[in-house]
């Protein structure tokens, strides 16, 4: 063993002895195991593809209901485009938005919408899917899972109305004679608490039915306050994102900002998703140079197996050498679903898929 590997070592065995360390560790290696910067691709692609639908749909319907009602109307279309910092003029004079409001554009619009809109919504569930491990053979499937789509493009609406609430309580901040960094503190505070609770139903709404909303109350905060000191930092953020690309004029630059933008908060999301899944699961402390696995790699891995399983009537065996388990006796793995007793399988080791589906610390099983 070299110096740089026996240095790595022990590296690995100081994380593991400190929790908040080995936490961090856990999520960042679960965010590559997962391949997850796969994921935010696919989220921020499908989100650049359904953004313009969604806000000619949504302009055209205020035009239709807000007709008599131009300064409200206004507000939450200021409101919309401020969810894109800097590029929202830009996005605003792409669609021309004052020419809408008719029912032609109403249902381009929202044709638009749901067929962009159903690529982001699918995503997004698979996202969540795979990051808790839920296997293929559990997750949603028609029509079920087509609910769910529209359930989250009705919620994906919802997210002006936070901004615009974040918006009317800073200018209630500053009537009342409020500095500019507390008008700030109250636009992050009402927009974090709100958002809270719609990151909560879209996470809920997006996710298995088997993964306990309880578990998913730490990441929607987490995801809530990052959005909205995302929206407050994103001059100088979108900005240095552009830095290469301040020569790059209309529709190039356009594009550009959007992918940077919605890339950025998928990575945000992601993470706030993934450290929810170490947490409710205990999935720390992780090894970094293994062997051995830890009981948490363990358990990572053999989910991670099993929730590529098709079929429900499938059986899967897994196993670890005795080099994995830092050669101990007992190395099968049975995984047991967390409200259900679990089993033992002395014989064959097999784990029976309709039985096993949330491996966490306490409910594994070494046989």
């Amino acid at each position: 063993m070299n110096r740089i590997e026996r240095s790595a070592r022990e590296f690995d065995r100081w994380q593991q002895h400190h929790r908040p360390i080995a936490f961090v560790v856990a999520v960042a290696k679960k965010f590559g195991d997962d391949q997850a910067g796969n994921l935010v691709a696919l989220l921020a692609y499908y989100a650049f593809l359904a953004i313009f639908p969604l806000l000619l749909a949504l302009t055209t319907i205020l035009g239709l209901v807000l007709r008599n009602f131009p300064r409200l109307q206004r507000d939450l279309l200021n409101s919309a485009f401020a969810e894109f910092p800097i590029i929202g003029a830009q996005i605003h004079d792409q669609l021309g938005v004052a020419s809408f409001g008719n029912a032609f554009s109403l249902t381009i619009g929202l044709l638009g919408a749901f067929l962009g809109g159903r690529g982001f919504a699918n995503a997004l569930q698979n996202t969540v899917s795979s990051l808790w491990a839920v296997p293929r053979a559990e997750r949603p499937g028609f029509p079920a899972n087509y609910l769910r789509t529209i359930a989250l493009l009705l919620l994906l609406t919802v997210g002006v109305v936070v901004t615009a609430a974040a918006s009317a309580a800073a200018g209630v901040a500053t009537a009342w004679g409020f500095g500019d960094f507390a008008v700030h503190l109250v636009s992050i505070g009402v927009g974090a608490l709100l958002g809270w609770g719609y990151f909560l139903a879209a996470f809920r709404v997006a996710t298995p039915a088997q993964v306990p909303t309880g578990w998913m109350l730490p990441g929607a905060a987490v995801s809530a306050v990052a959005w909205q000191l995302l929206l407050n930092a994103a001059g100088v953020i979108v900005a240095h994102l552009l830095r290469h690309a301040q020569a790059v004029a209309g529709l190039f630059g356009l594009v550009l900002g959007l992918l940077a933008w919605f890339g950025l908060q998928a990575t945000v999301v992601v993470y706030a998703i993934e450290a929810d899944v170490v947490r409710a699961k205990h999935l720390w402390p992780r090894s970094l140079i293994p062997p051995p696995l830890t009981e948490a790699d363990r358990a990572y891995y053999s989910a991670a197996l099993l929730a590529q399983a098709q079929r429900p009537e499938q059986r899967v065996e897994i196993d670890y050498t005795p080099e994995a388990t830092a050669g101990r006796q007992h190395h099968r793995v049975a995984i047991a679903h967390p409200h259900c007793p679990p089993k033992h399988h002395r014989g064959s080791g097999a784990v029976s898929e309709d039985n096993t589906a949330w491996p966490a610390r306490d409910d594994n099983q070494l046989v």
